[in-house]
């Protein structure tokens, strides 16, 4: 069994976007659990499920919480969850305030507990564990590190949150699948992709994968396809210097019209304009 419980002390600067009041970590502990009514906790909470099982209770259901999922309960509601008998999970979390407001927080202010998903456990583990470090010999230096380490762990799990109540979230199984996808995707966006390519190396149809990739991802396979090219266009120009045409080549276009009309579409200029912008001196004689 694991408790760890590190208070932190206020800040010596108070506009940090974000700062915890309290992070630890319990582990093997099947008693875990905590009620707290309306109005009695000033935090924001965060608990993120990394082994194990627990749940949470909302509007009189009880929610199972597995490896890979978590909750986030806004200032001064009424809070009810704790850990599996059978397997007691392995929580990380984080009481903290936010002296700032966050666009990435507005929905985590209605009122109401968000269950969060997340794929990654093993950077989850790392950006805590190192939170941790610095709680157990804490330093006034260390406050600027440890207001970015949670926003880390909110930029991570927040975009696929959702309210308390609402459906079940994607298996992890499923995004881990399809993030694997764009990530190949990304990495070798020279290669000709089509939509079929993509569905088969994610193990699925190309019409489950195209909804699947634009919940995980946000935009539709085309598209984040296009914006890697594009991604690596800006760096070849930027870094080398080849001509337009070869970069075009290198990053996946078949004609460097089409190319030069999709970088002004994204870029707001020509890849020659972007080189003068961007590129080193030396670079801009080539153009």
């Amino acid at each position: 069994m694991l408790k760890a419980h590190y208070q932190l002390p206020v800040p010596t600067y108070a506009r940090y976007a974000c700062y915890p009041e309290s992070v630890g970590r319990y582990a093997g502990d099947p008693r875990h659990s905590a009620v707290r009514e309306a109005g009695v906790f000033p935090y924001y909470n965060l608990h993120l499920v990394c082994a194990g099982k627990g749940y949470l209770v909302h509007g009189g259901e009880r929610i199972e919480l597995r490896a890979g999922e978590g909750f986030l309960y806004p200032k001064h509601v009424r809070q009810e969850y704790g850990s599996s008998a059978e397997e007691p999970w392995d929580i990380r979390w984080a009481h903290f305030d936010m002296p700032l407001p966050l666009a990435l927080m507005e929905e985590a202010d209605a009122g109401e507990v968000r269950l969060l998903t997340y794929d990654d456990l093993e950077r989850i583990a790392a950006v805590t564990d190192r939170m941790y470090a610095l709680g157990e010999a804490f330093e006034t230096r260390s406050e600027a590190e440890m207001s970015a380490l949670l926003y880390a762990l909110l930029a991570e799990v927040l975009p696929r949150s959702r309210p308390g109540g609402t459906g079940d979230a994607l298996p992890r199984e499923q995004r881990t699948a399809i993030r694997a996808a764009a990530d190949a995707v990304r990495v070798r966006c020279e290669e000709p992709w089509t939509l079929d390519r993509m569905a088969a190396a994610a193990g699925y149809s190309a019409y489950h994968f195209h909804r699947l990739f634009r919940e995980v991802i946000g935009q539709t396979p085309n598209r984040y396809l296009l914006a890697c090219r594009i991604v690596r266009a800006k760096s070849l120009l930027a870094s080398t210097r080849q001509p337009v045409k070869a970069i075009a080549e290198a990053c996946g276009f078949a004609q460097v019209s089409y190319f030069i009309r999709s970088f002004r579409r994204a870029e707001g200029m020509t890849p020659a304009e972007y080189r003068d912008v961007f590129g080193l001196a030396s670079l801009r004689e080539n153009n």
